[in-house]
């Protein structure tokens, strides 16, 4: 997944991110040359969503927000629609 390519202009970087002791495996979202987001996998066991990536953390329009998505390629997209004004749509 280093370097994918999603929507236009959106690659990602695998990465180890520090939220549990050992790190969590994530991703980190870019958008041209800016970080836009952080998206973690969701590993343990006692959760139902389980598979499933979390929106850790974003910055700019997504600071503060949290989502779970079913696919990277759903949290890529949705991360894509609400990052920068001419590409929001109606929030969803």
């Amino acid at each position: 997944m280093d370097h994918a390519r999603f929507a236009d202009g959106f690659s990602l970087n695998e990465a180890r991110i520090g939220t549990v002791e050992g790190g969590e495996s994530g991703v980190l979202v870019w958008k041209s040359d800016q970080l836009v987001a952080i998206l973690t996998r969701i590993d343990e066991e006692e959760y139902a969503t389980k598979g499933k990536w979390f929106l850790e953390t974003g910055f700019g329009r997504l600071s503060g927000q949290h989502r779970n998505f079913d696919t990277i390629e759903e949290a890529v997209s949705w991360v894509g629609r609400h990052t920068f004004s001419d590409l929001a749509c109606s929030a969803d």
